[in-house]
């Protein structure tokens, strides 16, 4: 699997993840609170975040305004 500098890699339900660093404190509280992901993305300062979770809700991670311009 490819990784990338900017990723945290957090052991998940006995696997390791690797989540983009600037949400990956959002992705393990809600793995720690029992809360399924399927997907993540921060946007990479041109977009909002998401969170997929696993039972088809995504969370929006909002981008400040200074960090898309």
């Amino acid at each position: 699997k490819e990784t990338y500098t900017n990723q945290a890699c957090l052991p998940i339900n006995g696997r390791v993840i690797c989540v983009d660093w600037c949400i990956h404190q959002i992705v393990a509280a809600l793995s720690a609170g029992g809360v399924e992901t399927s997907a993540s993305c921060c946007g990479h300062g041109k977009m909002d975040g998401r969170i997929d979770l696993k039972d088809g809700r995504v969370l929006i991670v909002k981008a400040s305004a200074e960090g898309m311009s």
